[in-house]
């Protein structure tokens, strides 16, 4: 039953490394997006494409924390399984139940300091040019 649930775990952690890359891509097009804009001559710029442009930043943003939260769920579910295996009486490997210990804890990102720290900066790297003049 053990090696089940790690072999899920594993192949969980597929969805969770795409959607990493896409939310690294997806950054990248919304900042390139806000780049782009700041360089026009300031009669084309419009507040309503200034707030088009900060609300595709910001759901970016939310979007990339969102698969962060569920990429993290896998690790907690994953960790909350062999606890309860173990509380069924089920024989857990030492090595399931470190990883049990250090995983079980609800998927948040204050769990991720640097997940915070990256998406506060990516959302400044966004907004930055649209707001502020060069």
């Amino acid at each position: 039953m053990e090696m089940e649930i790690w072999n899920v775990w594993a192949t969980n952690r597929i969805p969770g490394a795409i959607g990493g890359l896409t939310t690294i891509i997806a950054i990248w097009v919304a900042a390139r997006f806000s780049s782009v804009a700041s360089e026009q001559s300031e009669e084309n710029k419009t507040v309503l494409g200034k707030v088009i442009l900060t609300l595709f930043g910001g759901s970016v943003i939310l979007w990339g924390i969102q698969i962060n939260l569920m990429a993290q769920a896998n690790w907690s579910i994953t960790a909350n399984a062999f606890k309860s295996m173990n509380e069924a009486g089920m024989e857990v490997s030492d090595g399931a139940m470190r990883f049990a210990e250090t995983w079980s804890a609800e998927p948040s990102l204050l769990n991720q300091p640097v997940a915070i720290v990256f998406y506060l900066t990516a959302f400044l790297i966004i907004l930055f040019p649209i707001w502020f003049k060069k």
